[in-house]
């Protein structure tokens, strides 16, 4: 049941996944054994995931306390904006 249980995890927005979906899998792993909870954390995944990506569409970013930042998008630290989005704009950072 756990490759069943990692392929529903990905259908969660991946800002989700990327802060939760480590625990996820670990409480489930945990409760593996007991096939009735196993067959009813299956079950909280969908209805889980559907809440999320309800949450994702009809709320606003800026106002819900849900909105979790995408590190895939954030400048890192000790990076100037210019080399950061000198790329974006079709700029060389790097002086050639």
């Amino acid at each position: 049941m756990k490759p069943i249980y990692r392929a529903l995890l990905r259908l969660y927005p991946y800002d989700f996944r990327f802060w939760f979906g480590a625990e996820m899998t670990e409480a489930f792993a945990a409760s593996a054994a007991d096939t009735r909870c196993a067959i009813r954390e299956l079950a909280s995944v969908a209805v889980g995931c559907a809440a999320e990506w309800f949450a994702k569409w009809t709320g606003c970013p800026m106002a819900r306390s849900r909105a979790i930042p995408d590190l895939r998008m954030m400048r890192p630290a000790g990076v100037s904006k210019e080399d950061w989005f000198g790329g974006a704009r079709g700029g060389c950072s790097s002086g050639t």
